[in-house]
């Protein structure tokens, strides 16, 4: 898997742009989304996941603090599911339960155990951490982009 270009999600639109400006402007065929709207307590922005996700594979970093949350995204046809150990409350092992398209993304060597004992896969870390961790498919941030880790 190559980098996936990280795209700023806000106020249905995306990268500032609206949708169809944006499908016509964007050649790659794979996009990480940052839905910053959840982070600050908005709602998500599925009518953008809805547009993007017949024509992107997409990975959505909304913020998820419930289960039924990650199930939106996945439900949105979104590949993976990115959840944070500091926003997710429900317990990580009922993700588990109904699917493994979840990545887990944070700066907290616990969060990151935890999630992998739990049986989770992909993990996103800064680049200083990666050699750290134990198992697991291992991502880093560079820059605007989440790239395999290749150490």
């Amino acid at each position: 898997m190559n980098c996936l270009k990280v795209h700023t999600v806000r106020r249905k639109r995306i990268d500032g742009m609206k949708i169809k400006d944006f499908i016509e402007s964007c050649e790659d065929t794979k996009l990480y989304l940052l839905d910053i709207d959840p982070y600050f307590g908005r709602e998500m922005n599925f009518k953008v996941y809805r547009e993007l996700s017949g024509i992107f594979d997409i990975w959505i970093d909304s913020a998820p603090r419930r289960v039924e949350d990650v199930i939106d995204a996945l439900v949105s046809d979104a590949e993976v599911s990115v959840i944070t150990g500091v926003y997710m409350w429900d317990p990580i092992e009922e993700i588990f339960n109904i699917t493994e398209n979840v990545a887990m993304k944070s700066i907290y060597p616990k969060h990151i155990s935890s999630f992998l004992e739990e049986g989770g896969e992909k993990v996103i870390v800064p680049k200083n951490m990666a050699n750290e961790i134990e198992g697991g498919e291992k991502y880093v941030m560079r820059g605007r982009e989440v790239c395999p880790w290749k150490p």
